[in-house]
């Protein structure tokens, strides 16, 4: 299983300075077209986010993240600032749909 990051090239370039797989993405249609792929791929166990993104998220792949287990979808700050403001507790209730 392989960790891959989706973001901009700055964030990319900084996980693969650690060995990790970088996405760059700068809009939001290279963003939905890159998940897809990404949920395709047998190989990625773990996806991770710039959180700016978090909200077509929501919108666009809830559905599948409830429905599988892996790859699992973690959200890290962008690089131009925190986007998504909700806790880690309202987050995972609104991923498994239950009242934490």
């Amino acid at each position: 299983m392989k960790l891959v990051v989706v973001g901009n090239e700055e964030e990319c370039l900084g996980f693969s300075l650690a060995g990790v797989e970088g996405l760059v993405v700068e809009e939001e249609s290279m963003f939905i077209e890159r998940m897809q792929q990404l949920f395709n791929d047998k190989e990625v166990g773990v996806i991770a986010v710039a959180d700016r993104y978090f909200s077509l998220f929501s919108d666009r792949f809830s559905g599948v993240v409830k429905q599988r287990a892996i790859p699992a979808v973690v959200f890290i700050p962008s690089m131009d600032g925190t986007h998504h403001q909700s806790s880690l507790k309202e987050y995972l209730a609104s991923i498994l749909g239950i009242q934490l």
